[in-house]
C-alpha cells in the first residue's frame, strides 16, 4: 500500500512538472517579449511601426533617458517655448521645420544648427534651407542647460524636444518622443541639396527622398501636414506664379500670391522678394489642425509639394481621410514624428554633446572641423 502511494505521488509530481515548467519558460519568455515596448506604448508602437525596422530607423532611444541625469529638461525646454510663442505665435511652425531639416540629412543630429566655417559650408547656408531659423531658440535653451545639466543634453534632443513643444503651443496634442540622440562633428552645405525634398516636387519625387531615409507613403502625407503652421516664401512658388500662374490656384489666392510675390504686382521681371512671407494655411494660420488637408481639397495647397498630394492617386485618400478625421491625422503625425526622429541618429559614444549649439566643441584633430566660425569665436576651447 506505501508503495503505490509512493508511485502515485511519484507519477503526480512528473505529470506537474511536465505541465507546469513549460507554461512558466512560456510565460517568461513572453515577459520579456512584451518588456521591450511598455504596455502603455504597445499600441503606439505597433501602428505603422513594423518590428523589423532596421537599425538606422530604430536606433537605442529611450523616453525616460534624462530622467536621472537632467530631470529639469522638458520643463526647461517647455518654458522657452512657450515664451517665445507668447512672443511670435509664429514661432512654432520654423521650430518643427527646424526638425525635419535635420532629420532628413545625415539624421537626426543637430547637423543643422553648425555655422559654416572658413573651411565649410555648413547645411544651415545652403540653398534650400534659405527659409529656416529661430536658432537663437535652441541657442537659449541649451546656455540653460549647460548651467542645470553641463555636458549632459545633446542638441540634437533639444530639437526633437523643440519640435513637440512647438506642436503643443500651437493648439495640437503634445507627443512623447524618444531621447539619448548624440550630436555629429560634420555639416555639409551640399547634403541638404541632395536630401531635403524641395517644394517642387511632385509625389513621385517626395516618395523618392522620403524612402531613402526609410520612411514612406503614409509618412509623406501625414508629415506634410505639418505645413498646417508655418509661413512660405516667394522663392519656393516661383514655379507657380511666374512665367504662368498656375491655373489650379484659385483666382482670389493667385492674385494675392501675385501681388505679394512680384514688382508691384507685375510679372514681366522675376524680382521676388525672399523676405516676403505668407501663411502656409490661409484659413487657421496658427493652428495646429487638420485644415491642411481641408485646404488641399479647395485648391489651396501653396507649394508643387502640397497640390500634388490632392492630385495623385496615391495619396488622395489619405488626404480625404484626414481631411475628415483630425483625431486620426494627430495619431499619426506622432508616430510618424518619432519614426522620423529616428533617422540615422548617432547614439553612446558616436559623436559629441556639443557645449553650444552652433559650434562643435574644439581639439578636433581633423581642420576641416575646424570650430572656427565664420561669426562667432569658439567659447569652448577653455
Amino acid at each position: 500500500m506505501k508503495s503505490s502511494l509512493i508511485i502515485t505521488r511519484d507519477v503526480v509530481t512528473m505529470v506537474l512538472l511536465l505541465v507546469f515548467v513549460p507554461l512558466f519558460i512560456f510565460s517568461q519568455v513572453a515577459e520579456a517579449h512584451f518588456r521591450v515596448v511598455p504596455r502603455s506604448r504597445r499600441s503606439l508602437a505597433e501602428n505603422h511601426e513594423p518590428a523589423d525596422l532596421p537599425e538606422y530607423i530604430a536606433p537605442p532611444l529611450e523616453f525616460d533617458f534624462y530622467k536621472r541625469t537632467c530631470p529639469q529638461l522638458p520643463g526647461i525646454v517647455e518654458k522657452a517655448v512657450a515664451a517665445e510663442f507668447a512672443f511670435d505665435p509664429t514661432s512654432a511652425g520654423p521650430q518643427l521645420r527646424l526638425f525635419f531639416h535635420d532629420c532628413f540629412v545625415q539624421g537626426c543630429d543637430a547637423s543643422v544648427l553648425i555655422n559654416s566655417t572658413n573651411v565649410n559650408q555648413a547645411e544651415k547656408d545652403a540653398a534650400i534651407n534659405f527659409s529656416i531659423g529661430n536658432f537663437f531658440v535652441i541657442d537659449d535653451i541649451k546656455e540653460q542647460l549647460e548651467k542645470e545639466c553641463p555636458g549632459v543634453v545633446s542638441c540634437a534632443d533639444v530639437l526633437a524636444l523643440v519640435a513637440v513643444y512647438s506642436v503643443k503651443q500651437a493648439g495640437g496634442p503634445l507627443y512623447d518622443i524618444e531621447l539619448g540622440r548624440r550630436d555629429s562633428l560634420t555639416s555639409y552645405a551640399p547634403s541638404s541639396e541632395t536630401f531635403l525634398p524641395a517644394f517642387n516636387l511632385e509625389v513621385s519625387g517626395l516618395l523618392e527622398d522620403f524612402k531613402l531615409v526609410g520612411l514612406d507613403l503614409v509618412d509623406l502625407v501625414v508629415l506634410s501636414g505639418g505645413h498646417t503652421i508655418g509661413q512660405g516664401h516667394c522663392n519656393s512658388i516661383i514655379n507657380r506664379v511666374y512665367p504662368h500662374v498656375d491655373p489650379q490656384y484659385p483666382k482670389y489666392y493667385s492674385d494675392q500670391l501675385v501681388a505679394n510675390c512680384t514688382d508691384n504686382g507685375a510679372i514681366k521681371l522675376p524680382n521676388y522678394d525672399n523676405n516676403t512671407q505668407f501663411f502656409n494655411d490661409p484659413i487657421t494660420p496658427l493652428q495646429f489642425d487638420n485644415q491642411y488637408y481641408k485646404n488641399l481639397k479647395k485648391n489651396l495647397g501653396l507649394f508643387t509639394s502640397d497640390e500634388s498630394l490632392f492630385n495623385d492617386p496615391r495619396t488622395i485618400k489619405l488626404v480625404e481621410q484626414y481631411a475628415n478625421n483630425q483625431d486620426a491625422f494627430f495619431k499619426q503625425f506622432g508616430v510618424s514624428l518619432r519614426k522620423m526622429g529616428k533617422i540615422g541618429v548617432l547614439t553612446g559614444t558616436q559623436g559629441q554633446i556639443r557645449k553650444q549649439c552652433w559650434v562643435r566643441n574644439s581639439h578636433n584633430a581633423d581642420p576641416a572641423l575646424d570650430p572656427i566660425s565664420l561669426n562667432f569665436t569658439d567659447s569652448t576651447a577653455n
